[in-house]
């Protein structure tokens, strides 16, 4: 279930800022990180999704507040940034 994606138009989640959203489009991850990927696939981090940063950690930015469907996840910003996103338009 891996995707690796290098549009254009697409951002890696830990380079959105607070308050911006988006929606998943794939995953850059490889085959060691595939444990990690069916994680975040049980939690709700599916292609399609809509998901919005919420905040960044007051010292260092990192983790970052992520919220998917109706739950609120941290992240390592390392970590989001192995999502790759289209930012929503505002």
């Amino acid at each position: 279930m891996r995707m690796i994606l290098n549009s254009e138009s697409s951002h890696k989640l830990g380079e959105l800022n607070p308050g911006e959203k988006g929606e998943i489009i794939g995953f850059c991850i490889d085959d060691d990180y595939q444990s990690f990927l069916h994680r975040l696939c049980e939690v709700g981090f599916i292609v399609g999704e809509s998901v919005e940063v919420l905040q960044d950690a007051p010292i260092g930015h990192d983790p970052i507040s992520i919220r998917v469907k109706d739950a609120v996840y941290a992240l390592r910003r390392e970590d989001a940034n192995l999502i790759r996103v289209v930012k929503a338009n505002s």
